[in-house]
């Protein structure tokens, strides 16, 4: 077999067992419990799961979505959360072959996919992972010779949103942002540089604007209705380490007109 063709498949075949363990960590790190003890049981009936009620996708499916033991419906979560990991693991195995990026953008993109996930369910951004993120990505920036650019990143990505969010409560008198969006946007400095964070910045605010004016229009909710902002950073995040290159190439095309 072609060795690209064996690590896409590959890829994506690890992607669907580490989605998997990101529904584990999606359940239960909001909830301050270990992702390694004890073994994956029904929140309804404390059912221990059997290795065969686990098999990302094909289980799922073979229960119909039901807890063998209880029949409580399982979240549909689950094999999306599997598929995606599943299918964005082929596709940046694709995309970067192999290489030491491809490392890095299966850490970066799953970290994201998580935080996405928490983030929509709770609210939350877990310190656990977004300081993870932190560091991971100062690493990756140690190993590929851009440390400063990524300290600095984190630095003004972290100063940025907490000047936005002081200024926003000083005008309105009230909280507009979280700190965790904070740490998200210093995780994302540190994995991309500071160059990254204008486009990350800009996308996600006129995204978030945009879909959030459309989402309190649609269900008729106050404008102070609370909207998580993580995934609309995460998805400018991996945007912008996927197509940052051609971004600016179109950029620099417009502008030369």
């Amino acid at each position: 077999m072609n060795p690209e063709l064996f690590l896409v498949i590959a890829s994506g075949l690890f992607g669907l067992l580490f989605g998997s363990f990101a529904n584990v960590c999606v359940h239960r790190i909001p909830l301050r419990i270990s992702i390694v003890s004890p073994r994956s049981r029904c929140p309804v009936c404390e059912y221990e799961i059997a290795w065969y009620d686990n098999i990302p996708l094909i289980s799922w499916l073979m229960l119909s979505g039901k807890c063998r033991n209880c029949r409580a419906p399982i979240a549909i979560r689950y094999p999306i959360l599997e598929l995606l990991m599943g299918l964005s693991w082929a596709g940046l195995a694709w995309k970067f072959g192999w290489s030491l990026v491809l490392i890095q953008a299966l850490v970066m993109i799953s970290l994201l996919w998580i935080l996405t996930l928490i983030d929509l369910e709770t609210g939350l951004l877990p310190n656990l992972l977004t300081f993870s993120g932190i560091v991971a990505g100062l690493l990756f920036s140690f190993w590929f010779d851009h440390f400063q650019d990524a300290i600095i990143g984190a630095v003004v990505g972290y100063g940025a949103f907490w000047l936005i969010a002081r200024l926003f409560l000083l005008f309105t008198g009230r909280e507009g942002m979280g700190y965790g969006d904070f740490k998200l946007l210093a995780m994302l400095g540190a994995f991309m540089g500071w160059q990254a964070l204008p486009f990350v910045i800009f996308t996600s605010s006129l995204v978030g604007a945009v879909v959030g004016s459309v989402f309190i229009l649609l269900t008729r909710r106050k404008m102070r209705a609370e909207i998580p902002f993580g995934p609309y950073l995460a998805a400018a995040g991996a945007g912008w380490f996927l197509w940052g290159g051609e971004i600016l190439q179109w950029y620099a095309g417009l502008i030369r007109g």
